[in-house]
């Protein structure tokens, strides 16, 4: 009887697992097409294979030189349809554009040459026009690994795609090329739409680099260089990154980003404007942290009218204003937005400069910790309040050489702003918030300022590493990572409870891509965290001779 039970329970829980698999999605059986210009693949063209694709398949794209403006259909959620390109074949191809759930991943690095791999789009005979584009309303798609010369933006304006990444891309000359600059640069990425991830591409020569709008945006560990407002033609300056808000811009992270080279009176960094909203905007919510400028014609961070919490910690500026006297001027966060914050940051000049405001934040809620440094002559050196009071009166503010591992000349690509061991910067940071109220083991953290942070804004997938911030609480060794945030409530959720109490300082542990940005007792200044010798290793010995065995 008790076997016959056995028996019977054994084979409810068989049809109990059957029952749950058959509600579980049956992945498509997905089949991978070739393309092949001469002939001997599946197809000849690449919109043939776009039209024969069912989601889940890929177009594998052979070497040659595709005269056609491609669409890509939508696939389905988890069964993308593919654009891609075969082993390191180079393809040429005039223009894709990529519906929701799709991916077009080339084979190249960030800073390669055109027409060197693939897949590349080379509009320089005739510059402008769309190379790659997201249809309107796209959500889900992906653009990895290619080459973009001479083309047009790619915009997403008015479009409302949402949750799309572009990486590891080159962009060269934006709608222009040279030694012809019939056609003036224009902008590279209109990213206006919501939840974006732009990281690890390489752009050059342009009048906008990035003209954001929207919310959930994440521009990380991207390199921006020769910016030239030659090349802008009539226009009154160039931005590596604009942001023109409507009423719904906000929550936007630009982390570990580093621009050398823009060359002009009015070329900037982060440029954040309002006109459009006439001063009336509130949405703000701005990270701009761990970005390196290293020559560049104008200021690096402006906030223009009323942008709320923008917040500006651990960055490096090195020969910022090089072709404008900075007569009271430099970085300036003249806003009437609130909770604006600028934080253990280094300024480092190898020029003369008088009045000069390293950074003019005379709205801000949280400011000092930072450094800066003259190699020549710097007079009357402000601190936050414009063209008033001294650098060095902002609690833990230094004048000292932050003894950088090499600084060879402004823009060079030689330098290295990794700190020396013995920097003044290290150690030398500050915690960015504190706890607001105790917590007894618990998940729900309440800080004075949330706006520090973000949670990943649900940007992971399998070709993105995006993750929550991690933090340290009450001591730096104590840390743990957010899962979720109320900003109207500065509450933090946290992935493992812990224990707090009221005022307890809270630091930044790891960045959205996960690396540690934390030791010691202190954060460091600047936007490179001092490693040790790993930092400035010797250079390996020559001359030697194989021992062989």
């Amino acid at each position: 009887m008790r076997r016959m039970r056995q028996d019977v329970t054994s084979g409810l829980k068989i049809l109990g697992l059957l029952a749950a698999l058959a509600l579980l999605p049956i992945p498509l059986l997905a089949t991978n097409y070739t393309v092949k210009a001469g002939g001997g693949g599946n197809f000849t063209t690449v919109q043939a294979c776009a039209n024969a694709m069912a989601a889940g398949d890929t177009c594998t794209v052979f070497a040659g030189s595709y005269n056609e403006n491609v669409t890509v259909p939508a696939g389905t959620a988890g069964n993308y349809k593919t654009i891609t390109v075969n082993g390191s074949d180079v393809v040429t191809v005039t223009s894709v554009t990529l519906g929701s759930h799709t991916k077009l991943i080339g084979n190249c690095t960030p800073g390669a040459a055109a027409g060197s791999c693939g897949i590349t789009f080379d509009h320089s005979s005739s510059p402008g026009g769309t190379c790659v584009a997201i249809s309107s309303g796209a959500t889900d798609v992906f653009i990895r690994a290619n080459t973009l010369l001479a083309c047009g933006a790619i915009s997403t304006v008015v479009s409302n795609n949402t949750y799309y990444y572009i990486q590891g891309n080159t962009f060269a000359y934006a709608g222009c090329y040279s030694p012809n600059l019939s056609h003036t640069c224009g902008q590279w990425i209109r990213d206006w739409g919501d939840y974006s991830l732009v990281e690890n591409n390489d752009f050059s020569h342009y009048q906008l680099g990035a003209n954001i709008q929207g919310t959930h945006h994440i521009w990380r560990n991207n390199t921006f260089h020769d910016q030239y407002e030659s090349e802008a033609g009539s226009n009154g300056h160039t931005d590596i990154i604009y942001m023109e808000p409507n009423y719904t811009t906000g929550n936007i992270v630009l982390e570990g980003n580093f621009e050398r080279n823009a060359v002009g009176p009015n070329a900037k960094q982060n440029l954040t404007q309002n006109d459009t909203c006439s001063g009336s905007c509130t949405w703000g919510n701005v990270i701009e942290r761990f970005n390196t400028v290293s020559r560049i014609g104008s200021a690096a961070i402006t906030n223009d009218k009323s942008w709320p919490n923008v917040k500006v910690y651990n960055s490096t500026f090195v020969d910022e204003g090089f072709e404008s006297s900075l007569t009271n001027g430099g970085d300036n966060m003249l806003s009437t937005g609130g909770g604006m914050a600028v934080l253990n940051s280094i300024w480092f000049e190898s020029q003369n400069f008088s009045n000069w405001n390293p950074y003019a934040c005379s709205g801000c809620a949280n400011y000092g910790h930072n450094l800066y440094w003259c190699t020549v002559t710097c007079t009357n050196v402000f601190g936050h309040t414009y063209a008033s009071g001294a650098f060095l009166s902002d609690p833990g503010n230094k004048n000292a050489n932050p003894l950088f591992v090499n600084y060879v000349s402004a823009g060079n690509t030689s330098n290295n702003y990794n700190l020396q061991a013995g920097s003044p910067a290290i150690g030398a940071g500050t915690y960015l918030t504190t706890a607001s109220g105790s917590g007894l083991s618990s998940t729900s953290l309440i800080v004075t300022d949330s706006t520090y942070f973000q949670d990943g804004f649900g940007l992971s997938s399998p070709y993105s590493t995006v993750q929550g911030d991690c933090i340290s609480v009450t001591t730096v060794s104590n840390h743990v990572c957010i899962t979720a945030i109320n900003y109207s409530t500065n509450t933090l959720t946290l992935a493992s409870p812990i224990t707090w109490n009221n005022g307890d300082p809270v630091w930044l542990y790891s960045k959205s891509d996960g690396v540690q940005v934390l030791t010691g007792s202190a954060p460091d200044m600047g936007a490179y965290r001092y490693t040790g010798s790993s930092a400035n290793a010797p250079v390996p010995p020559s001359g030697l001779t194989a021992v062989v065995n």
